[in-house]
């Protein structure tokens, strides 16, 4: 039998889901007809594999026995695609000494989609003839067996799409809610490789740069890794040119324990975000048309899925962005100070705050224009970055006031920070400030009022000055710097 004709033909017996399944009434019934027609010892509804002989129902044979397929009788008539008659086994070059001791064998091909699945055979051991007549009734038989084989496949197709349908609808409502680009890889990749019974999923997102990142990976250990542009691996290929590509044996011999691979881009509309790769340890029969079909769909809805979190995530960071400045604004501020008070308590560190607020802001705008007053505001969160550590968090609190947070300061250091802040202002302006050091326990909101009344303690002062803030429950006014 060709290759491709013997592929095809596997491709249907797997697809009809009757390897190493229990017995099944039906098939029993018309294989012990099968032998009271024939008046056999042995008949057997056998199935022939890519290596073995299994039989799904049998007498004289049970179900679930194996024979290689070298030494199978059905196998010939498979091959063939025509009835076997054997009529003595001894005399037949082929089964001399065969390992079941058959002295005769008639066999007729069970179609599935067309396809000779196995056989409807009888056989014995003694040599003997079968009759037409007793052919034409095995023929009849097989048909009967190929009819029930046809129905069996049409109901497991059809419970396994209505399994199918479900798995696929949990995971578009889960891709439809996920937060963010990694849920939706990894609700991705778990149901992609549950469609196509795969061992492995991996799902690339592509970044601003052009690569493609590794962001969830099942049964592989690749999150993280990155394909650039002009890299050769298929599923760079898949999202370069929008199309899928299947690779099984020898074009994945290089990829060690993985012998076939599905690649599939995640398009928007026509526009490519990713890809998703699938995997097999042992290389199946190609996926249906139809498991591709919903692998595709599923692909279609991830990649929806994936621009939406994109310009969530975008909106989120516009709703914490002053737009002036481009640096944080005071929501995302509140947010920062809960979040390092929370790490500072757990990790016994500190933290300092500080209030800045310009000085005769409003005379400044009066005399040179509004315009004017916005490009001091860019000029002077810029001029403050660049003063920063990475772990300092700069924001704009509202008008001409800053916040700032410094993790880890001395009250020494807090000051000194500030004052160098204060000497950088742009167009010869200054700035009032007021500094608290945290004290363990103490919540966001007295933290901010301690620092604020820091600040108005530096502006009726006389502006252009720092005041660090008393600690908690002090009487103490206000210390200049």
């Amino acid at each position: 039998m060709e290759p491709a004709v013997e592929l095809q033909r596997l491709a249907t017996l797997f697809e009809t889901g009757l390897l190493d399944t229990p017995a099944d009434p039906a098939f029993d019934d018309l294989v012990h007809l099968t032998a009271r027609l024939l008046d056999a010892p042995v008949a057997a509804f056998n199935l022939i594999g890519a290596d073995r002989q299994w039989t799904k129902a049998g007498v004289g044979l049970n179900a679930g026995d194996e024979l290689p397929r070298a030494a199978s009788f059905c196998a010939h008539a498979v091959e063939s695609g025509t009835p076997l008659m054997v009529p003595d086994a001894r005399a037949d070059p082929r089964f001399a000494g065969n390992a079941l001791g058959f002295g005769f064998y008639a066999g007729v091909p069970v179609l599935a989609g067309a396809q000779p699945i196995g056989t409807l055979c009888v056989a014995g051991p003694r040599a003997r003839t079968v009759s037409e007549d007793e052919l034409e009734t095995l023929r009849v038989l097989a048909d009967a067996v190929g009819a029930h084989v046809q129905l069996a496949w049409r109901e497991r197709e059809r419970h396994e799409e209505i399994v199918r349908l479900r798995r696929l609808g949990d995971a578009t409502g889960r891709l439809a809610t996920a937060p963010d680009a990694t849920v939706v890889a990894e609700v991705l990749g778990e149901c992609a490789r549950e469609l196509a019974g795969a061992d492995g999923a991996v799902v690339w997102i592509a970044l601003p740069s052009g690569a493609l990142r590794a962001t969830a990976s099942l049964g592989l250990d690749a999150v993280g890794a990155e394909l650039l542009p002009g890299n050769g691996a298929a599923s760079r290929l898949a999202f370069d040119s929008g199309a899928r590509i299947y690779r099984g044996q020898p074009e994945m011999v290089h990829i060690e324990g993985w012998d076939a691979s599905l690649f599939e881009p995640l398009l928007s509309g026509e526009r490519p975000v990713g890809a998703l790769t699938v995997s097999w340890h042992a290389e199946p029969v190609p996926p249906s048309a139809r498991t591709l079909a919903l692998i595709e769909l599923l692909a279609r809805e991830a990649a929806v899925a994936l621009e939406r979190t994109v310009t969530l995530s975008e909106l989120e960071k516009l709703t914490r962005v002053d737009a002036l400045t481009g640096i944080g604004n005071r929501r995302a501020f509140d947010e920062q100070l809960s979040r390092e008070l929370k790490r500072a308590e757990r990790e016994g560190g500190s933290v300092a705050l500080a209030m800045l607020d310009l000085d005769h802001f409003k005379a400044y705008n009066d005399a040179h224009g509004h315009p004017a007053g916005d490009r001091l505001l860019t000029a002077l969160a810029s001029a403050w970055q660049s003063c920063l550590r990475a772990t300092d968090n700069l924001a704009r609190y509202g008008g001409e006031e800053f916040a700032l947070i410094a993790p880890g300061e001395t009250p020494e250091h807090a000051l000194k920070l500030v004052d160098r802040l204060r000497d950088t202002i742009p167009a010869g302006q200054t700035c009032s400030a007021g500094v608290a050091l945290w004290e363990r326990g103490e919540s966001p909101e007295r933290l901010l009022a301690r620092a604020d009344a820091a600040l108005y303690a530096a502006k009726v002062a006389g502006r252009n000055r720092t005041r660090i803030a008393t600690p908690p429950g002090s009487a103490r006014a206000p210390s200049q710097a």
